[in-house]
């Protein structure tokens, strides 16, 4: 089944499925931890467990079913997690994932990323430059532009990659280190 695609009527650029994950689970309280409030609208738990969440955005090249891609998160993201944060019990897991929007760029963590379709960096710089114009000059509440943008609004902070070395520079954007470019990906992190 063959999946519709659209492109950005000024640009020609294509624009990408934009999902929201959200990860809910319960644990067990870790030793020594501040215990947490209930919230209203949210199921009880026993003495000793609350929930804890996480969530995210995740662009994807085509459409895909909500559900598939639950299921891929549950599957593959999930274990490595567990294991990375060292969850006490988990259990109760719900996974929601939905789509959001579609647009060339993707927002993470002070970070943005699309991607990899064979442009030069200039063109690159170029197509995250008139990004950031599209979310300031939006219309979007001033809260929801700071919290998609990062502060990507200031051409200065962009850069590249960040070695693990403290000492190291940033490299020129975009980033095309060995990890962007085996995920087909180009960033800009700010």
């Amino acid at each position: 089944m063959s999946m519709m695609t659209e492109n950005d009527l000024q640009t020609g650029e294509k624009l990408y499925p934009i999902y929201s994950v959200v990860v809910r689970w319960s644990e067990d309280y870790p030793p020594g931890a501040e215990w947490r409030m209930h919230r209203v609208g949210v199921p009880p738990l026993p003495a000793g467990r609350f929930w804890n969440s996480t969530g995210w955005e995740r662009m994807e090249q085509d459409d895909r079913p909500a559900v598939n891609l639950a299921t891929e998160i549950r599957e593959q993201w999930w274990p490595g997690y567990c294991q990375t944060k060292k969850l006490l019990k988990p259990a109760d897991l719900l996974v929601t994932v939905r789509l959001n929007r579609r647009e060339v760029w993707c927002d993470g963590w002070f970070s943005h990323y699309s991607f990899d379709v064979g442009m030069s960096d200039q063109e690159v710089l170029a197509s995250f430059k008139r990004y950031v114009e599209r979310v300031l000059y939006s219309g979007r509440p001033e809260n929801e532009i700071g919290g998609r943008l990062m502060g990507a609004e200031d051409r200065w902070r962009w850069h590249g990659c960040v070695s693990p070395d403290p000492q190291a520079e940033r490299t020129e954007p975009p980033c095309r280190c060995p990890g962007c470019k085996a995920a087909g990906l180009v960033r800009i992190d700010h």
